[in-house]
């Protein structure tokens, strides 16, 4: 009986010592050092920030960070069709010609810059099959970024749900990383789960403001797990506090551009998701 006190003692002292995160889970194995503010555009109606995470073994993941709100832009896919694709990107001028203030690579293609997945862009479907709906696997396709057609407010939604009705423009990608506030489940199977790697991620605030998050090009990168777990920590905490977010195409096709100054290079990339300030309402 004293062995059994013994043994249970040990074993309530060892869970009450351990982290807050279920064992499941993946944890941040990491933290935030930059200071978490959002600078304020001077003539753009958004915010960016500099994000940093240092880990454990001193590396650091190196990320830039949007924030918007769809009511002062038109959000929006950009085609880039062949042979125009295979050309690197002058991101000045794509953003001049498509009046755009910010621009990252979107979804993923196969070795003809075709659409792997749903996409929809400018009344044009490139691509109406909605890839592995009714799987369990295949999860890197498992999100939806759309934009409804009247309101151009945008959603992320999971691949069994989605519906193309009312919607303007619209590309399937994932893994869906965050869902309510909260990690996704059933990640863990796949490589990128705890492979840090350069990514692409866009997400929706609280206030359906869009959040995008970029890696920098020399920098550790950061896996699936890590990513769930800096998504959702709360601000106050160093985090971006998002309530859905989806993974994107990442590697070296990673980059953004935002007028003013802020550019992360990629490779050439056919598909590219854009923000176009709205033009200010009338002075009455």
């Amino acid at each position: 009986m004293k062995r059994l006190l013994v043994l249970m003692l040990i074993v309530s002292t060892f869970l009450a010592i351990q982290p807050a995160f279920p064992a499941s889970d993946c944890p941040l194995k990491g933290h935030p050092v930059d200071d978490g503010r959002w600078a304020r555009q001077e003539s753009l109606p958004l915010e960016t920030r500099d994000v940093r995470i240092r880990f454990e073994n001193g590396a650091t993941a190196r990320m830039k960070a949007v924030r918007l709100r769809h009511r002062d832009f038109e959000i929006r896919l950009h085609w880039r069709d062949k042979p125009e694709w295979f050309v690197p990107v002058d991101f000045g001028a794509l953003g001049e010609k498509l009046g755009a203030a910010v621009i990252l690579n979107a979804g993923y293609y196969d070795e003809k810059g075709r659409p792997m997945g749903y996409f929809r862009s400018g009344g044009k479907v490139f691509n109406s099959v909605i890839l592995h709906r009714g799987r369990k696997t295949f999860l890197h396709y498992g999100a939806l970024f759309a934009v409804g057609g009247k309101d151009g407010r945008p959603k992320i939604v999971s691949r069994e749900i989605f519906n193309d009705a009312g919607v303007g423009e619209a590309f399937q990608a994932g893994p869906l990383l965050v869902a309510d506030g909260e990690p996704v489940q059933g990640l863990s199977r796949y490589r990128e789960y705890l492979r840090a790697s350069r990514r692409t991620v866009v997400g929706l605030d609280a206030g359906e403001r869009l959040v995008v998050l970029v890696s920098e090009t020399e920098t550790r990168g950061i896996s699936w797990c890590e990513l769930q777990a800096f998504l959702v920590l709360p601000e106050s905490k160093g985090g971006l506090g998002v309530r859905d977010a989806m993974n994107l195409d990442g590697g070296s096709s990673s980059q953004l551009w935002v007028r003013g100054g802020v550019e992360i290079p990629g490779r050439a990339a056919p598909t590219y998701l854009l923000a176009a300030p709205k033009p200010a309402p009338p002075v009455r």
